[in-house]
């Protein structure tokens, strides 16, 4: 027989038994992961376990691993913290590292920080792949969320060049968002190295941003000379969407306009008119054009409205900024002039007329702010905190309607009472409950009338050291004074209230002059403030150093300013939706109605400082 026949006809009688033995062990073959556990997944959880379930070894591990990865990405963390526990101690180096990622991955989903940070110290940058190293970052972006603003902006600078096109925008927006909190204290106290060339950039691009954002012109050619000096930088390739807007081809309202400015010199409301006027004047003179805007100032307490209006129309008026008070911007509806009317207050009642838009500093736009960033740090059940009376039940009005909207638990209410009245609580060692009830958002009635809550603080404020049972409040916002503020918090404190909820506070309780023993009391404590009093709008808030340190002044100024910025872009507040201008005020925007709202910066007293907070991811 031929040597080659010999040899086929053995390989046919052996080929059965190879099968049959393959059969035989096949729940013994160990599938290679289709996925590199230093890649991106590809399947859910479900199908990793499964894989799993019938392999051994190194590869049963790998499949492991990308369960995990899968089972966080799909929030079930329970199931991934019992698989990484049973995972070996002695892996090789790329399981140990990715499971260590995983791990700071995990802490991030539980808001763990200090585990975020313990395990991100294990990992060998050097030997993970692209893919890992911008889950990495991530991670690092998180941790030092509120902690420290310099190494999360690291963090996402080293994120940027690891995304892909698709999310890069978004790294660079919130790059950005981060910069913007950033106060002139913050700014001061930066250490960079010699060789971190984009964080220089970056920090060169926010003050040519802080310099000339009250002049639209001259912003943009700012942002066109830091391009051409940092061509190679990420975000001259991709501007913040904020910055990319100055690209807008839609006119302003032309500067040479003859603006008429209404306000109250002269009887009710004398006090607040010519600091307005100032504020107006101060962002008029800061814009290169401003000079050719004619401006004419009219006395609301000297006329009626009506006659006021005919007479500005007659005088060659382009548009009317005020008038301020409420009562007068009640009567624009039913006003028969066709001039464009930034109104310096709203109506209770809002009628949208085409010609007409509402700006004012009001409490109740400031709780919408707060209820949107308290839901946006994953709070559930809050607690507003707030004087008796009709102040304190506008703003608890306007949170719980917000609050309702984006979800969550009914918001509660509890009032305080006089100064006097927290400080003899305090005095004889009471804390403050933290339970408070429902708002009825309709009426707030059985609220405000009710006697057991509005009749004296005593309703409001525990006898001893134990709080009453708060219904799982996770926030309390509290809206109060300064003084009020200082007593409040310690008896939050004494009550255990503020170790179970974190604490938020309205910029009626920020004040300057307040020493390291006050901010050293109100650590952890979190608050909103119109960026020209915390060092966000340099040039608008020297313009009013005349008011030095009263604060109500201030913000009445800062307000006469953002309605030089509003009055000059009316065009495109009414014709862009979206439309959005960095104020001294505030992030303004308008919405259906031409409502001018404002989104303040949040900042927080971190061991005797205050430190900007940074948006959640």
């Amino acid at each position: 027989m031929r040597l080659t026949t010999y040899l086929h006809t053995k390989a046919r009688q052996a080929l059965p038994v190879i099968l049959a033995t393959l059969f035989l062990l096949g729940c013994q073959i160990s599938t290679s992961p289709t996925d590199s556990i230093q890649g991106n997944l590809t399947q859910n959880s479900a199908y990793y376990l499964q894989e799993a379930a019938k392999s051994s070894g190194k590869n049963q591990i790998d499949w492991q691993l990308l369960a995990v990865r899968a089972l966080i990405n799909e929030n079930n963390t329970k199931q991934a913290s019992s698989i990484l526990l049973k995972l070996p101690t002695n892996l090789p180096v790329n399981q140990k590292q990715e499971k260590y990622l995983l791990r700071g991955e995990l802490a991030a989903k539980q808001q763990d920080s200090k585990a975020m940070l313990r395990w991100l110290k294990n990992i060998n940058l050097t030997v993970l792949s692209d893919q890992q190293k911008a889950r990495y970052f991530q991670v690092e972006v998180q941790a030092n969320q509120n902690r420290d603003p310099l190494a999360q902006l690291r963090a996402y600078i080293n994120l940027t060049p690891l995304v892909s096109a698709d999310e890069r925008q978004s790294v660079i927006d919130k790059t950005w968002a981060l910069l913007t909190t950033f106060t002139s204290q913050v700014q001061n106290s930066l250490v960079i190295d010699a060789n971190e060339a984009t964080l220089r950039g970056w920090l060169e691009l926010l003050q040519a941003y802080q310099n000339n954002q009250a002049d639209k012109s001259m912003l943009q050619a700012a942002v066109t000379d830091w391009r051409t000096r940092y061509i190679d930088h990420p975000a001259a390739q991709m501007l913040p969407s904020q910055l990319a807007g100055t690209r807008s081809t839609v006119q302003s309202t032309s500067i040479t306009a003859n603006i008429a400015l209404l306000l109250p010199l002269t009887g009710t409301g004398y006090q607040f008119g010519p600091t307005i006027q100032n504020g107006f004047n101060a962002a008029k003179n800061l814009n290169a054009k401003g000079a050719e805007a004619q401006v004419k100032v009219y006395d609301t307490g000297s006329k009626p409205l009506a006659e006021l209006l005919a007479q500005a129309e007659q005088e060659g008026a382009s548009i009317i900024v005020g008038p301020l008070l409420k009562s007068e911007v009640e009567q624009l509806p039913q006003s028969a002039t066709s001039l464009n009317i930034l109104a310096l207050n709203q109506p209770e009642k809002i009628i949208d007329k085409s010609n007409i838009c509402y700006f004012a500093l009001s409490p109740e736009d400031e709780a919408i702010d707060a209820a949107k960033h308290i839901f946006s740090q994953a709070k559930k059940s809050p607690l507003i905190i707030v004087p008796r009376g009709n102040f304190g039940d506008r703003v608890a009005k306007a949170f719980a309607e917000q609050w309702n909207q984006l979800g969550g638990n009914p918001a509660r209410i509890q009032y305080f009472g006089q100064l006097s009245d927290l400080k003899e609580a305090i005095s004889h060692g009471n804390g403050m409950a933290a339970n408070g009830k429902p708002i009825d958002t309709a009426s707030l009635v059985g609220v405000t009338t009710n006697p057991e809550s509005a009749s004296n603080s005593s309703a409001n404020l525990s006898a001893n050291n134990t709080p009453a049972d708060s219904g799982a409040i996770d926030a309390i916002y509290i809206v109060a004074t300064q003084p009020e503020l200082a007593l409040i918090k310690p008896m939050l404190d004494i009550s255990g209230a503020s170790k179970t909820a974190a604490l938020y506070a309205s910029s009626r309780s920020y004040q300057a002059g307040t020493g390291p023993d006050f901010r050293f009391e109100m650590n952890g404590l979190q608050f909103s403030e119109i960026p020209m009093l915390v060092g966000l709008s340099p040039a608008i808030s020297a313009s009013g150093s005349q008011y030095s340190n009263d604060y109500s002044q201030l913000r009445l100024f800062g307000m006469g300013a953002d309605a030089w910025e509003l009055a000059i872009h009316f065009a495109e507040i009414r014709q862009q939706s979206g439309f959005q201008l960095t104020g001294a005020t505030g992030i303004l925007s308008a919405d259906n109605n031409c409502v001018i709202h404002r989104q303040l910066p949040w900042i927080q007293y971190h061991q005797g400082q205050i430190v900007p907070v940074q948006p959640a991811r």
